[in-house]
């Protein structure tokens, strides 16, 4: 992730997921060597987690073009240095044909899962990808960190991309502000993001969907499913969909533990079903859009591991993946000469992919941030 202006430490590891005590940990070991008042907006945060118990291990923070701030947990402290280590951002390539599904043929070329991750949140609102067909295609760019004496470099942002479905082809192109924000955005400057995540789960398939008569599992009777069914890992991160407000976490009914966000224009989410409830996730408290708001799990009437997710506006069910609307803005007027620099770059080096069975270098700039 990238810092952005009024960032702070507490609230990013928040975000990730950490509860509010063992944020104020990891925070004060940085002070050791580091004011973390002092985060600079455009500069890379990264933080890595145990597979299995997603336990923060170590966070490196960009200080300056070659210097790093490294946390981590060494026995049972906190340990914080500097190294005076430069690290080589390159951005690697990689393109090919849908045969089996987006995330497994975008990583069966090479690209990290994190990529593949990271295009759900980009396209999500504008291809279903369960109607991808044999013979669609994508090209992606993306960042690959070197850190000097690492032996795998790690993925950053995705710098662009392109989906072609049913002849129709969608072009994203990031492009960043110098205070860390932006997003990604068409070639003629409209954003594709949105207020909503459209998934606020990796999922392995969409398990029910949205219906007003489904035969229950375990009830065995027909009754609505106001909602989505994503079948997940337990253990998997869930998200907020938008930036709200806390109104529920805790056991709710058949739903078990969940938690409930109250948003803007008379939305409210729901994430049930949930194995555990984020330790800073309490009622009356905001959060964030992407803020892990728990962990997907089978409490309450649930035959497996799953995230039930429903949406409601101004009181009444809707459709979560039908929430085309409330588009962010589109590049600002001021920005449109830096934007287009960036976009004729990118789009560019898209151009110049061709389907490979591992990534490749390319060289452009870095993008603008």
């Amino acid at each position: 992730m990238h810092v952005e202006r009024g960032d702070t430490f507490v609230g990013l590891l928040t975000l990730a997921g950490l509860d509010g005590i063992d944020a104020h940990e990891w925070t004060r070991a940085t002070t050791t060597v580091f004011d973390p008042r002092r985060l600079q907006p455009g500069h890379g945060l990264t933080l890595r987690f145990a597979s299995a118990d997603r336990e923060l291990l170590q966070i490196r923070y960009e200080l300056d073009g070659r210097t790093l701030l490294v946390v981590e947990r060494t026995r049972d402290e906190l340990t914080a240095r500097r190294e005076k280590l430069p690290y080589i951002a390159e951005v690697r390539g990689v393109a090919g044909e849908i045969t089996q599904g987006l995330w497994q043929d975008v990583t069966d070329a090479g690209a990290p899962p994190e990529v593949a991750s990271q295009l759900a949140d980009i396209f999500g609102w504008d291809i279903d990808f369960s109607r991808l067909q044999i013979g669609d295609s994508f090209r992606v760019l993306y960042e690959n960190i070197w850190v000097v004496g690492a032996r795998h470099g790690a993925p950053g942002k995705v710098i662009g991309a392109d989906l072609v479905s049913g002849g129709e082809t969608i072009t994203a192109v990031l492009f960043e502000h110098e205070d860390g924000r932006g997003g990604y955005y068409r070639p003629d400057g409209k954003s594709l993001g949105r207020m909503f995540l459209r998934y606020p789960v990796e999922y392995n398939r969409i398990s029910s969907s949205f219906t007003h008569r489904r035969f229950h599992p375990i009830l065995h009777r027909y009754r609505p499913h106001l909602g989505v069914d994503f079948a997940a890992p337990r253990g998997t991160p869930v998200r907020a969909a938008a930036n709200g407000r806390v109104s529920t976490a805790g056991w709710l009914r058949g739903l078990g533990r969940t938690v409930r966000v109250d948003h803007a224009d008379g939305l409210r989410s729901t994430y049930g079903h949930l194995n555990r409830i984020a330790s800073a996730v309490r009622n009356g408290r905001p959060v964030k859009r992407g803020q892990v708001v728990g962990y997907v799990g089978s409490t309450g009437l649930a035959t497996g591991a799953h995230l039930h997710y429903a949406v409601e506006h101004n009181g009444k069910y809707v459709n979560p993946l039908s929430l085309r609307g409330m588009a962010a803005d589109p590049v600002m007027s001021n920005q449109r000469r830096a934007f287009k620099q960036q976009r004729d770059e990118v789009t560019g080096k898209l151009a110049r992919l061709a389907g490979t069975s591992t990534p490749i270098v390319v060289t452009m700039r870095r993008p603008s941030r």
